[in-house]
């Protein structure tokens, strides 16, 4: 039974990170820089607890004292967690600055993964120096847990549930494996499993003051809620509003400054945004078939709970036709050709939604348009004034519509509504005017009245001039430009650094983003050559190792997503993918029974070849079992290097902790820059060239190394 402390070590760190990670977005304004900063800040404090742990004098009751700290703490940090916005006097639903996710990331993962990080060496300790042994059983839990908590958990219970689940199996685990009159400790923790149990929506009731709370629901891609104010309905999704209803201006903005321009369409794509009065204004439209799809089924769920009769009956009409799937896949997938498509997602403010808005996805779009069809986005602005950030975001969406469309045309106010054809656009007031009366489509925001002020001449070209004047960057699938863009505009938000550290990183040349580390890179390996330092030529490739693996999984999945659409559905699979690989990895090191220095190299060889296999194909539309068997291989590759690398390093010196410390900072570096920095500036393919180049150059070190020690 021992071997089950290893085993929940790996399967609680995992699920763990996972619940955490949606409670946070659920809490906090959830991108790809959110994510970086808490994968970031996980792995660091892994790290350092790791390395510091070898000063822990080891005794049984220690070692089960730092399990009993997991169960005790990781629900204490979900508490914390929705109680955080009242430190930073944030009010619920309203967008955050990096600092207080900063903040709250850094003190989060102090106490969870502190603890994660000293068990490993603890457990390699009380296996009495069997690192292959524990790095392998960990690997394993890893994997088992992942699988079990996206297939198990997720579907079928809320993430309050779900960490409650996992901390039952923690205490019973410790019940099995305590000896004695010790039994009684986990048993003690039950009281508070249960009274957490009755404490979700109590603290989602006060989490969402003065707001009134209806209900929430977990779903695979996020966490609704429902908010009622008065005689408005609200439902946010992770905390930012997918509407309210009634809500005249956004529902009338969003469908007819699209549909006037062909007033006679047959066929509607709508891609999100149907609920909350979208469905219902395009019905205007007598003679319009609509096609509505929605990625989350709970979303249309939830709303039909709450919204008034009339707006049910527009989603069940017969000219509505709805379908639950990803917008691009379902575009992708569909050999129908439509008038009008209009997309009505968020801006791209994550990496995941900028796929909507990227030259890849508007050609999609234009294949998918009729002769003479019309495509059209909004995005939020300002009337009168647009600094600098807007400016460029706003023309990185502009110059890539334009690559896409002989036309495209953008409506001025506080909201642009971009608007894309082969053929004629107007934004002549009183054309379109004419048209809404014909119509008589009796709008009370989008009509003859007020487009008069809208649309006029002078508000038209101050925008233009504006948007033309700006950096032509194209925003690209590999290069998601217009997401950087987004995220430097949402830092204007906020008193702080942030924008300027984010406008900072937009205009430092590529040099010193990838040419100036890679040389330094160089020089430190040059320099360890030339000192003989024997040491690192083991524990630098496990640094590498962590960088690189942690890189490419990031890489990986954004292409993934991409190509096959909403990750998030088979992330489970391409995590357990590499965490089986890594278990099979560390299975055959620890099977060999002779380990050399020349095992290193070959498999430092094997994560050039990987490398290389990546950067060549990043850009290829695989097929979609790639991924899963490349991460797999580099799983194994980094499991079978671990286990060497530390084999070799432990011969020489018996300290535990440094080799697991190295893998998990060379992780934390690449998530820190990778997900926040390099990837929307750099793009995958240039990215992943230099990670080969960086493991091109430690495979040199290597053999340097080998005839030096020979």
């Amino acid at each position: 039974m021992n071997f089950l402390f290893p085993f929940l070590l790996g399967f609680s760190a995992l699920s763990f990170q996972i619940f955490l990670m949606r409670e946070f977005t659920a809490h906090y304004y959830g991108n790809e820089i959110t994510y970086g900063l808490i994968l970031s800040f996980w792995l660091l404090w892994g790290g350092l607890g790791s390395l510091l742990a070898n000063k822990i004098k080891y005794s049984f009751s220690i070692f089960t004292l730092f399990y009993y700290s997991l169960a005790f703490f990781f629900p204490l940090s979900l508490i914390f967690l929705r109680y955080s916005r009242y430190i930073y006097k944030i009010l619920p639903g309203e967008i955050t600055g990096i600092l207080p996710i900063f903040v709250t990331s850094f003190l989060l993962t102090l106490l969870i993964c502190f603890p994660l990080g000293t068990l490993f060496v603890l457990n390699v300790k009380f296996f009495k120096g069997k690192i292959a042994f524990v790095y392998l059983i960990e690997a394993l839990g890893s994997t088992i847990g992942g699988i079990l908590t996206y297939f198990l958990l997720i579907p079928f219970f809320s993430n309050w549930q779900s960490s409650l689940i996992i901390i039952g199996f923690i205490i019973l685990c410790l019940f099995f494996l305590e000896k004695g009159k010790r039994k009684i400790y986990p048993i003690l923790l039950i009281p508070l499993v249960i009274f957490l149990i009755f404490l979700d929506k109590p603290t989602q009731k006060h989490y969402w003051k003065p707001f009134n709370f209806v209900e929430a629901k977990d779903t695979l891609y996020g966490k609704l809620s429902v908010i009622k104010t008065e005689e408005q309905l609200s439902l946010y999704d992770n905390g930012l509003l997918l509407y309210s209803y009634p809500d005249i201006i956004n529902a009338e903005e969003a469908v007819h400054f699209a549909l006037i321009q062909r007033p006679q369409a047959k066929s509607l794509l709508l891609i999100g945004g149907g609920i909350g009065g979208a469905i219902s204004q395009a019905l205007k439209y007598k003679n319009l078939s609509i096609e509505y799809v929605e990625l989350d089924p709970y979303i249309i769920k939830i709303s039909m709970k709450y919204l008034p009769e009339k707006e049910k009956k527009c989603l069940e009409n017969k000219r509505v036709k709805i379908y639950f799937q990803d917008g691009r896949a379902f575009l992708s997938k569909t050999k129908k050709k439509y008038d009008v498509i209009i997309l009505n997602l968020p801006e791209p403010s994550t990496a995941q939604i900028n796929r909507f808005y990227t030259l890849e996805f508007l050609k999609l779009v234009k294949r998918k348009l009729s002769p003479g069809g019309i495509f059209s986005f909004k995005v939020s602005s300002s009337e009168n004034y647009i600094n600098s950030p807007l400016q460029k975001f706003l023309s990185s969406l502009y110059f890539t519509m334009k690559k896409a469309f002989k036309n495209v045309e953008v409506v001025p106010g506080d909201t642009n509504i971009f608007i894309g054809s082969d053929t004629l656009i107007t934004l002549d007031y009183r054309e379109l005017g004419k048209r809404i009366e014909e119509l008589k489509l009796n709008n009370l925001w989008v009509n003859s009245y007020t487009l008069f002020s809208r649309l006029r001449e002078e508000r038209v070209n101050f925008l233009y001039e504006k948007i033309k004047s700006g950096k032509a960057k194209i925003n690209l699938d590999l290069v998601p430009i217009s997401y950087f863009y987004n995220s430097i505009l949402w830092a204007t938000h906020f008193k702080g650094i942030e924008s300027k550290f984010l406008t900072f990183l937009s205009q430092v040349p590529k040099f010193w983003l990838l040419d100036f580390p890679l040389i330094i890179f160089l020089i430190i390996l040059i320099t360890l050559i030339l000192k003989k330092a024997r040491f690192y030529s083991y524990l630098l490739p496990v640094w590498l190792m962590g960088l690189t693996t942690i890189s490419l999984e990031l890489i990986l999945i954004i292409a993934f997503q991409v190509n096959f659409g909403y990750v998030y559905q088979k992330i489970a699979l391409l995590f357990s993918s590499f965490m089986f690989g890594l278990f099979c990895g560390a299975l055959f090191g620890k099977w060999k029974k002779s380990i050399k220095f020349l095992d290193l190299i070959l498999i430092q060889f094997s994560f050039v070849i990987l490398t290389f296999i990546a950067w060549k194909f990043i850009e290829i539309k695989w097929a979609e079992s790639f991924p899963y068997i490349f991460l797999f291989l580099m799983g194994f590759s980094g499991g079978l290097l671990f286990v060497i690398a530390n084999e070799l390093f432990l011969k020489e010196e018996k300290n535990y902790g440094i080799g697991y410390a190295f893998d998990l900072f060379g992780s934390f570096l690449g998530a820190l820059t990778l997900s926040t920095i390099l990837i929307p500036l750099i793009g995958l393919p240039l990215l992943t060239k230099y990670i080969f180049l960086a493991n091109s150059f430690c495979f040199l070190f290597l053999i340097v190394n080998l005839k030096i020690k020979s």
